[in-house]
Parts: C-alpha cells; structure tokens; sequence
C-alpha cells in the first residue's frame, strides 16, 4: 500500500497479526477474588455458628414449656408450687433431657416453694477445659432458670426466664430470657 499524499515512496508494512489478547485472569485479580471470599467466610462463620446456638437453645425451650405446664397444672390443683420433680409428678431431673438439655428440676426457691425450674445445657463451663459436645458455645453448662410469676386473679401464668451465670455472648437468648437470676421468690 502505497502512501500517495506528498512524500512518494513511502509504504507502510502490511498488517500481520498483532499481539492477541491473552485470555484469562491476572494473578491481581485473583488474589483480589480470594481476599474478598476470605472477608466473606470470616464474616458469615461466626453468624452461623451463633445461629445454630440459638437454634439450640429454642429447642431447648421448647422441651420445657411440657414441665411449664405440669407445673401450672399442679398450681391450679393444689393452689401452691411443688418443691420438686416428684412431687410435680415429673421424672427425675436426668431423665428430662435431650441433645441439648442436661437436665430439668424443679426447686422449691424458697418457703412456701416458688416452682422454679432450672434447665442445665451439656458441656463444661470452665474456659480451661474444652468439653462442649453439642456446639453450645459460650452457652455450654450453664444454667437457665425458668420462675412463674404469681398471676392476678383469672390471668395466665407467664414465667420469668434467665440464665444463672451470665455469658458474655447474652445474645445467644432468646430477649426475654436476658435477666438476672432473682434471689428470692
């Protein structure tokens, strides 16, 4: 191809192909790819973990709402609180259990007995020594404390719920069950 506007002479080199376009990804883009999925992970795995814990621990409420009620049905035949499993009619604390609930017993709390219960969680609570079988967390052996309060006349009874020592990871309970452990009936 000749250039025909001034200087003759002039050719310009035909056209071979030029340098293709690589195809693929950079290694920048890569790590940039993998720094984002690691934010991510480390982000989303806590969350989760916290998520089955409480998961657990509704399930765990849900099993006692059946010692609730024997308990309120004791109240309303007897016109006071039982002292204890047996005289609410219920097993022995170990035999109420499951996977994520040592045990359940009812004590009395003072005089007259007050119905309190305590639901104990599997596991260890003391931080030197990891024993927490069920993935309970910060929640592992502790105590969770379920107190009736006394109702008015013809109300339901609702029930005061709490956990005995205080986890730094409180929000692993359900909110009403975020109070303190009350000294007395």
């Amino acid at each position: 191809m000749e250039y025909s506007g001034g200087m003759k002479g002039l050719v310009m080199p035909e056209r071979t192909e030029m340098h293709k376009k690589e195809n693929g990804f950079t290694l920048i883009e890569l790590i940039i790819v993998v720094a984002i999925i690691g934010i991510l992970f480390a982000i989303a795995l806590p969350q989760y973990q916290n998520y089955q814990v409480r998961t657990k621990v509704v399930e765990a409420l849900v099993m006692v709402e059946s010692v609730k009620t024997a308990l309120e049905i004791y109240h309303e035949e007897h016109g006071r609180w039982p002292a204890n499993n047996k005289e609410a009619g219920l097993p022995e604390p170990r035999y109420i259990s499951s996977d994520y609930v040592h045990s359940v017993k009812v004590i009395a709390g003072g005089e007259p007995a007050c119905g309190i219960i305590t639901l104990k969680f599997p596991g260890n609570k003391n931080p030197g020594f990891e024993d927490d079988p069920m993935g309970l967390g910060a929640l592992a052996g502790t105590t969770m404390f379920f107190k009736p309060k006394k109702p008015d006349s013809g109300e339901t009874i609702e029930w005061y719920c709490g956990i005995l020592e205080f986890p730094r990871d409180q929000y692993l309970v359900p909110k009403e069950c975020r109070n303190p452990r009350k000294g007395t009936c």
